[in-house]
């Protein structure tokens, strides 16, 4: 090694000691890390993503808390015990082919004896509305003229619709309206 310039010579050094610095460096990472794993103390977080957990660490979580199983579905027929099947419409492959009236006829039986089994109780009737009288009708088919009329319009026209509704009433306010909407 004669012929060796003393600069590289430097440089090679000066290399691997960085090299071996380093290396040193991360083995104490590692075993620092490990060992507050095994611990339990928390890491300190650096920037960048955070490691993948431990085996040990896993081993020491809780395990995650399973949701319970929902009840199958039975299908509606009266007697069938099979699973209904969403592609089948909830029913199960025997019954597929079923009239979707007789099906709906079964669900609400099922309906009806599972709300009289489960609290004594007869079911809830649904309430029908009250069949309105012609007065009534006419009365809110005015009111809905009105309130579109007056959606149309804007500023002092706006305002003298509200006034003639409030002394004449609603059936003078929407000819108003209407001859306003006209003009303009």
């Amino acid at each position: 090694m004669p012929n060796v310039d003393p600069n590289i010579t430097a440089l090679v050094e000066t290399f691997t000691r960085q090299l071996v610095a380093t290396v040193e460096a991360a083995s104490i990472q590692r075993i620092q890390a490990a060992l507050a794993g095994a611990l339990g103390v928390p890491q300190k977080r650096g920037p960048g993503r955070p490691p993948k957990k431990l085996a040990s660490a896993a081993a020491l979580a809780p395990a995650p808390v399973r949701k319970p199983a929902r009840t199958k579905q039975l299908c509606p027929v009266p007697g069938c015990k099979n699973p209904a099947a969403p592609v089948f419409g909830m029913v199960c492959k025997e019954h597929k082919n079923l009239a979707k009236a007789k099906i709906k006829k079964y669900r609400e039986q099922r309906r009806a004896a599972k709300g009289t089994h489960a609290t004594g109780a007869k079911p809830a009737i649904a309430k029908k509305a009250p069949k309105l009288t012609p007065k009534v009708k006419r009365a809110r088919k005015l009111q809905g003229q009105y309130l579109g009329f007056l959606r149309s319009l804007a500023g002092a026209d706006r305002a003298k619709v509200k006034q003639i509704a409030a002394e004449k009433g609603v059936a003078e306010a929407v000819k108003l309206a209407q001859s306003l909407k006209k003009a303009t």
